[in-house]
């Protein structure tokens, strides 16, 4: 576990100083060009370097151990990172905004494209690099701090695209106006990313079940259960930061001891974590079985059926995750 942590918070460090970099890069290019395309995607280097702060930190502290205030750990500080970086976003789209359109009214020539669109394209293709390993690391290490930093730094690489374009058309054609239109355009494309991080961040924030993981855990179950497993339900899924919360109710044949039933629960903690890749929080409810179960139970030895058994249902994510009342 440790080495994760380290993973994660190695790659949000270089997220942060190479951010700090980018920038530099791109607001020289302003300087040489006086582009207002290029001045917002620079402007969108700043959201860059503090979200990558933020990330930084919501790493570090996602990493540390659970307390007497926080039981559960401090994984969800991640989603709230994410959030705060689709904010910053939509903040900066904005800006650019504010930036370019008046622009339209007072078109302004460029100058040294050469020096300032290689200059773009370093950056650019720096940005590109880490956007990637960001996200390969988030992905990896199931953090959503580290992912929705990469996403954003992907998508930064398109504005710096759209950026070049502008320089390029201004260049061989001279409409000044392409310059702010382009630059409109990238507000508009980061925006649409910024709506899409808090989307995502308030999702997860709510608990919302993650029904990929609720089929593939499904299935799993239903490959390894065991006769005695009568019947599984409420079974629920979701994230906290990059650890997955599960828990369900396991119907047992109700003359079983308690020591019987707990251990029981145990082998089927194990299986569930054994099943979603080890990093995962398991709490398994033991409930008694009763009679109008008895036609789906296969437990020939059991000493109180009622009913002749007749099938198991297949255990799916509709069957597993119903409510049962006990």
């Amino acid at each position: 576990m440790e080495h994760r942590h380290r993973a994660r918070l190695r790659a949000a460090l270089l997220s942060l100083v190479a951010g700090l970099f980018i920038f530099g890069l791109k607001f020289w290019a302003y300087a040489w060009t006086g582009s207002a395309a290029i001045l917002s995607d620079a402007l969108e280097s700043i959201v860059n370097i503090v979200a990558a702060a933020l990330a930084a930190y919501s790493v570090w502290l996602s990493s540390q151990p659970a307390d007497e205030n926080h039981p559960y750990g401090h994984g969800k500080v991640e989603d709230f990172s994410a959030g705060v970086e689709g904010t910053l976003i939509v903040v900066a789209a904005g800006a650019i905004l504010f930036t370019s359109i008046p622009r339209f009214f007072d078109p302004r020539p460029l100058s040294d494209f050469g020096r300032g669109s290689v200059i773009l394209m370093v950056a650019t293709a720096m940005n590109c690099g880490l956007g990637w390993y960001l996200l390969r690391v988030g992905r990896r290490e199931r953090s959503r701090a580290l992912e929705a930093d990469g996403k954003h730094i992907l998508t930064d690489v398109i504005s710096s695209g759209a950026a070049f374009v502008a320089l390029l058309l201004v260049h061989l054609t001279s409409w000044s106006w392409v310059d702010p239109l382009i630059a409109c355009g990238i507000a508009v494309h980061i925006l649409g990313s910024g709506f899409q991080l808090i989307r995502e961040s308030v999702r997860r924030l709510m608990d919302e079940a993650d029904l990929e993981m609720l089929d593939g855990l499904s299935e799993a179950l239903h490959e390894t259960r065991k006769p005695t497993w009568v019947d599984l339900h409420e079974l629920r899924a979701w994230w906290a930061g990059n650890l997955l919360q599960v828990d369900c109710h396991l119907m047992l044949p109700r003359f079983w001891t308690i020591d019987e039933a707990h251990e029981t629960g145990d082998e089927l903690e194990t299986t569930i974590r054994q099943a979603v890749g080890g990093q995962a929080t398991v709490v398994v409810h033991v409930d008694p079985c009763r009679d109008e179960f008895c036609h789906q139970c296969p437990y020939i030895e059991c000493e109180l059926r009622a009913a002749a058994y007749q099938q198991q249902p297949a255990w799916d994510r509709e069957r597993l995750s119903r409510i049962v009342k006990i």
